[in-house]
């Protein structure tokens, strides 16, 4: 009868932790004895809504737990469960200095940044605000301090000027469900050896609110195509028009045949309009006033031409 190698805790919440769950779940070098997950919180409209990874480890069959805080109960538990690992992707939550004894081979954390660049809750929008050509994908192990433990693994994955925050999260999510199944076996086997990051290279990301999508038209059009494609979907990035949030959901850049002052609308034809910025025309392409769907800019201009053609955002 085939013993698996490894006994693991995985501890996830969001969807970008998905993919990873799948991959341990189904491979017979893995037991997932539990999964942790964040609670089922108030969704749209007030509806209760479950966290991906509940929803998946249910149709996998595999035992959830839902704490509003890991506390004694959970710990002694765990304890008494001997995992070999425990692993953490996007928890939403810090692991407790408790836990990080308990396992073998300790609590093993996927980060998506090339660590020590973008500790914190925010790595993926922080190098697409960044306009950084590359990211990627760091497997380390937990220690007391938020993403300071020594390093196991790196896997850098370029990034395109197409990329939001959506298709970048997709790709780092499908690496690390490559990635941490290998590094995994491979720490098991006692191949990799983790290193301590240089403390004096990190830097570091906070939590992004609903405020951080308004638009500063003072700023370069590269920095606010970078807003936007950091915020995707988000809390998106918007400007107040005709006393409504206003959401530019995609946009590109122009160079105006004349300079206007921040802020100053320019109607480009029936179909397009912009925006000028600290230097360029942002041209949005897909717009979303509020209390209403998505539209395209066209579209858009239909009902509130004569409104923008006054307009300063």
């Amino acid at each position: 009868m085939y013993i698996p190698n490894m006994k693991i805790y995985f501890f996830g919440t969001p969807d970008f932790a998905v993919p990873t769950l799948k991959i341990l779940a189904l491979s017979k070098d893995f037991e997932i004895q539990k999964v942790v997950t964040q609670p089922d919180k108030p969704g749209d409209r007030g509806k209760i809504t479950e966290p991906p990874v509940k929803i998946v480890a249910d149709s996998l069959r595999l035992q959830v737990i839902q704490p509003e805080k890991i506390d004694v109960e959970l710990i002694e538990k765990i304890k008494k469960d001997k995992p070999d690992a425990i692993v953490v992707v996007a928890y939403g939550e810090l692991i407790p200095p408790e836990l990080l004894t308990i396992p073998k081979y300790g609590c093993i954390n996927v980060h998506p940044s090339l660590l020590p660049k973008y500790r914190g809750a925010s790595p993926i929008q922080e190098a697409l605000l960044n306009g950084d050509k590359e990211t990627g994908i760091t497997i380390m192990k937990i220690d007391k301090e938020l993403d300071h433990g020594a390093i196991f693994l790196i896997k850098r994955i370029p990034i395109d000027q197409s990329d939001t925050y959506t298709s970048l999260s997709e790709k780092l999510a499908g690496a690390s469900a490559i990635i941490l199944p290998l590094a995994l076996n491979d720490i098991e086997q006692e191949i990799l050896t983790p290193l301590k990051q240089d403390d004096s290279k990190a830097t570091f990301c906070r939590k992004i609110s609903k405020e951080d999508g308004k638009i500063d038209l003072e700023k370069s059009g590269h920095e606010i195509i970078n807003q936007i494609r950091a915020f995707n979907p988000w809390p998106s990035t918007y400007l107040n028009f005709n006393n409504k949030r206003l959401k530019i959901l995609e946009a590109k850049l122009q160079k105006p045949s004349k300079k206007e002052i921040p802020g100053k609308v320019v109607i480009l034809s029936k179909e397009s309009f912009g925006i000028q910025t600290k230097d360029d025309l942002l041209v949005p392409t897909k717009i979303q006033i509020e209390g209403k769907s998505p539209v395209l800019a066209k579209e858009f201009l239909n009902g509130y031409m004569a409104s923008l053609e006054k307009a300063k955002l």
